[in-house]
């Protein structure tokens, strides 16, 4: 029998042991969770739990009664701005966190990424009424839009079992914003309410960002997935 074969053997044992220690160094198993190797992501749509205030101001009673007489409930068209807002709430924050994960260079994937990453929010607009005045035969409402809720986020294993999570009081982040409601005589308004809820959405999704980045960073992905 030849000799060489075995050696042969062992020679490719060594080199497949070397590539092997090589990869797990540079990039951990399968190329994942190494030093040098950010791992993918799925961004899986926030899941929202909203209250939101109508359209409908207290004081607009006539208003309100003829909502209802044609068959708008308060509970209904609560619902209808619960999930307009929630939409809204959705796009904005999935919009920013690609934007992010953009400028990290983190590779986002449908499905299937090494990591996942989760989003809960139960968040209530309230209204508050700071001042109601005619002018001149309009009348003039002004106010503020202020959120409260809970944040909670969570990073996920391929296996689902979370390797990190986070909750922020979204009270504590003191986001407000002025609206103001003007009504004419003529029954013509001028609502910015809205709007308000809008932008008070936006600068919650960038406070919120500002206080969870260091943990999704790119850098801090490598590290947990290398653990």
């Amino acid at each position: 029998m030849h000799p060489f074969p075995r050696y042969r053997s062992l020679a490719a044992s060594l080199l497949f042991l070397f590539a092997h220690c090589t990869a797990a160094a540079e990039g951990g198993f399968l190329g994942f969770g190494g030093s040098e190797h950010t791992p993918s992501l799925t961004l899986k749509p926030a899941e929202i739990a909203l209250d939101a205030p109508t359209s409908i101001q207290g004081n607009d009673l006539a208003l309100l009664l003829a909502q209802a007489g044609k068959g708008n409930s308060l509970t209904a068209m609560k619902e209808k701005a619960s999930r307009k807002f929630s939409a809204e709430l959705q796009r904005i924050l999935y919009t920013h966190l690609q934007e992010f994960f953009d400028d990290e260079e983190v590779p986002l994937v449908q499905e299937g990424g090494f990591l996942t990453l989760r989003n809960y929010l139960d968040i209530s607009i309230g209204k508050q009424l700071n001042n109601l005045k005619q002018d001149g035969g309009t009348e003039v409402e002004q106010g503020t839009i202020e959120l409260s809720g809970d944040f909670h986020y969570r990073l996920d294993n391929p296996a689902g079992a979370p390797l990190r999570e986070q909750h922020i009081d979204i009270g504590d982040l003191r986001v407000r914003e002025k609206y103001r409601v003007k009504r004419g005589r003529d029954g013509n308004v001028d609502d910015t309410t809205d709007a308000a809820i809008n932008r008070a959405l936006t600068n919650l999704v960038k406070r919120l960002i500002d206080r969870v980045e260091d943990n999704l960073e790119a850098d801090a992905l490598r590290e947990l997935a290398a653990g």
